[in-house]
């Protein structure tokens, strides 16, 4: 009887299962056997004039995206997304004119399952027509052909035929990142690349007839900047300017709307422009204009008819629309309150300027290349100075010495303040234009009287004396670097370079007097740099050294050449050296599994000169430095050396490195231009590639 009762139980147990995994076989078969689908409608909507909402109804059994094509600002949608059917509301501004596309989508992990197109018309609208397109070609760009060299351009549309290209600072490229698939139409590949700002790219004699007066410009743009490895793509309209012209001698300016590509791979944006000729005219000239340099690229350039929108009046343009307005005035203060750490634009769309003392001495030597301190004419308060900073401020190369008078201009949407290190930096891109400066008289520098030296770094840039001072060590050099002294019971440094015209004079610590100097900032902290032996007078000691460097030679790179004025092509980092005492800037290469890549500057000099420098191998390692002239010139001979192995060449900087003789290159250089650069690398491919022995330091990069 038990095992009559035991089968049976056994037996409704299993029927209870097979049911209960029929059942649940049975809902999953259910749902995998629905199919997907997808009704939209209207699948065409038409605003009338004074229109301006209308509706969507969406009928599906999926998960659902809606999206409006290219972007267009002016299509509104209540929904973008949703489950099961649903209604959207579509909704356009009053007045609107023009066509879109709204697209509708379901998708599963696999990709898209079905998808359906909602075209709206807004307004009253035309049939359009190409009067002119440029893909910009697929013709070889490896050489970066400037635009009159380039012969593979795509021109076509009724109105092509004669069109002609001009160039100022472009070329024709292939590099960056394509906008293939970045909009409608997009070609990729080859673009326009706009230089040294500003650039310009023109496109000459596009024919129309007296009728085509409702035009629509559309073009594909991007923007990419490298900021040590990080990119910024934000695309800015006010550095990138489109002019409309009748025959290339006066313009005026087209605003346009570019949808947000920037933000998304490929990064490349989709700009439009609807606008009326206020009378017709049988060419046209479009001209882009980018007044920030080598960042921006141009792609893909229609012209048709269309709605019409801003009214251009081509007779009424600017013989040169970017020269900007007169130059508003500025204060140091202001600059200053302005300071941030990644830089803030000074103004975005006018020129500033103001008036100021240079406070460094260029005779005297202690100044740091590309370092312009600037203060207020006779000011004694705190922050009332900053440092212009870069090649084109240069004082040697502007002939400036201490007690010029100068007007700085500052260019509008490139000049920067930027706090660097606690610096009062005011700074632009390296190959930018971004400030003007102008002798307009002298005027005597008075020192200003610091009492507290834990002060000092509220009076950078401004000269400054600090009395009753004595030196802590006895018998160095001025040019040994940094010297400490002491001051009301309280430290603070005295720095001269190794170069500057008192280097070779001993410093007697048994004095007390008065230091004099410029204040500026090494890492953040303050320090003097006398401006010449008058400074630092009341230490002088009994006889100097012989000023001749010898075979120890200049261990100071010229400006183009220090780290934060170049480029770092992968793997360079900055090396601080201690050589002689004495700690300068120079460039490490390389690491264990890389070699190390670096592009100075623009060199800012022309014809033929010699290039040396000082460098040395890692520790017990082997390495070439392999050097290579770019945007003009080359390299005369032989373009690498072999570099000696040093024991102060491994670890971390700052290292501490004795030179010799043998450890000091020249390499001849022909041909140079101002904006020639400079690569220097580990490797010969002149790129970071995997190379374990290819690490070296070097320092007293100059041009003879």
């Amino acid at each position: 009887m038990n095992k009559i009762n035991s089968l049976k139980s056994w037996h409704g147990l299993m029927l209870m299962l097979m049911m209960l995994v029929s059942f649940t076989s049975c809902t999953d078969d259910e749902k995998d056997s629905e199919a997907p689908y997808l009704d939209v409608t209207p699948i065409s909507l038409v605003f009338s004039e004074g229109e301006t909402n209308k509706s969507i109804e969406i009928s599906t059994n999926r998960m659902w995206e809606a999206s409006v094509e290219d972007n267009l600002e002016w299509i509104t949608l209540s929904k973008n997304s949703g489950e099961g059917s649903a209604t959207i509301q579509v909704s356009i501004p009053e007045g609107q004119n023009g066509e879109g596309k709204i697209n509708i989508t379901i998708s599963n992990q696999t990709g898209v399952l079905k998808s359906v197109t909602v075209n709206v018309t807004a307004g009253t609208t035309v049939a359009s027509e190409v009067i002119y397109n440029e893909t910009i070609g697929t013709g070889d760009a490896t050489e970066k052909p400037y635009i009159s060299d380039y012969t593979a351009w795509t021109k076509t549309g009724i109105g092509a035929t004669n069109v002609e290209y001009e160039g100022n600072k472009t070329s024709v490229r292939a590099t960056g990142i394509a906008s293939t698939d970045a909009y409608s139409g997009a070609s990729g590949s080859n673009n326009v690349f706009f230089g040294t700002a500003p650039a310009d790219f023109i496109i000459k004699k596009i024919a129309l007839t007296a009728e085509q007066t409702n035009l629509k410009l559309t073009f594909g743009a991007s923007r990419s900047k490298n900021d040590n490895g990080t990119y910024d793509n934000t695309f800015n309209t006010e550095n990138f300017k489109v002019y409309i012209g009748g025959d290339g001698s006066k313009w005026s300016e087209l605003t346009y709307e570019k949808n947000n590509g920037d933000a998304d791979h490929p990064y490349w944006i989709f700009a439009t422009s609807d606008f009326t000729l206020k009378k017709s005219v049988s060419e046209l000239y479009i001209k882009f204009t980018a007044s920030e340099s080598s960042v921006y690229r141009l792609d893909d350039i229609t012209l048709s008819t269309g709605t019409g929108g801003q009214e251009i009046d081509v007779e009424a343009g600017s013989t040169d629309p970017e020269e900007p307005g007169e130059a508003e005035v500025i204060t140091i203060a202001e600059i200053i309150s302005m300071m941030s750490s990644e830089g803030t634009v000074i103004d975005a769309s006018a020129d500033r300027y103001f008036e100021a003392v240079v406070q460094c001495d260029v005779e005297g030597g202690n100044c740091t290349n590309g370092n312009l301190p600037v203060a207020i004419e006779n000011a004694t308060a705190e922050k009332s100075a900053v440092t212009l900073y870069g090649s084109q401020v240069d004082p040697n190369t502007l002939g400036l010495v201490k007690g010029d008078k100068i007007k700085i201009t500052l260019k509008a949407g490139l000049a920067k303040a930027q706090l660097y290190g606690g610096l009062y930096e005011v700074t632009g891109g390296k190959d930018e234009t971004w400030c003007a400066i102008e002798k307009i008289g002298t005027s005597t520098v008075t020192p200003v009287v610091i009492s507290d030296t834990d002060q000092l770094i509220n009076y950078q840039g401004m000269t400054v004396t600090v009395n009753n001072s004595q030196p802590k060590e006895n018998g160095r050099k001025w040019g040994d670097g940094t010297h400490t002294f002491i001051s009301g019971g309280k430290e603070f440094t005295v720095y001269a370079k190794n170069t500057c015209a008192f280097a070779a004079t001993v410093i007697d610590n048994t004095k007390t007097g008065s230091v004099t100097g410029v204040v500026t900032l090494y890492k953040g902290a303050a320090q003097i740099a006398p401006r010449n032996i008058d400074d630092v007078n009341d230490f002088t000691g009994e006889g100097t050294v012989d000023p001749e460097p010898g075979e120890e030679g200049e261990f100071t790179s010229m400006s183009p050449f220090l780290f934060d004025n170049g480029t770092d092509m992968g793997a360079s980092y900055e090396a601080q050296t201690n050589v002689n005492g004495t700690t300068v800037s120079g460039i490490k290469f390389g690491t264990s599994s890389k070699s190390g890549a670096f592009e100075s500057g623009a060199l800012g000099v022309t014809g033929d000169k010699t290039l040396t420098f000082y460098a040395v191998a890692w520790k017990a390692k082997k390495c070439s430095l392999f050097i290579q002239v770019n945007n003009g010139g080359s390299v005369n001979g032989t373009n690498s050396v072999e570099l000696k192995a040093n024991d102060g060449a491994t670890g971390n900087s700052p290292y501490t490195i004795s030179f010799s003789g043998t450890d000091k290159y020249t390499l001849s250089l022909t041909g140079l231009t101002e904006n020639s650069t400079i690569t220097i690398a580990t490797d010969a491919s002149m790129t970071s590639a995997s190379n374990s022995n290819a690490r070296a330091v070097i320092c007293g990069i100059n041009l003879e």
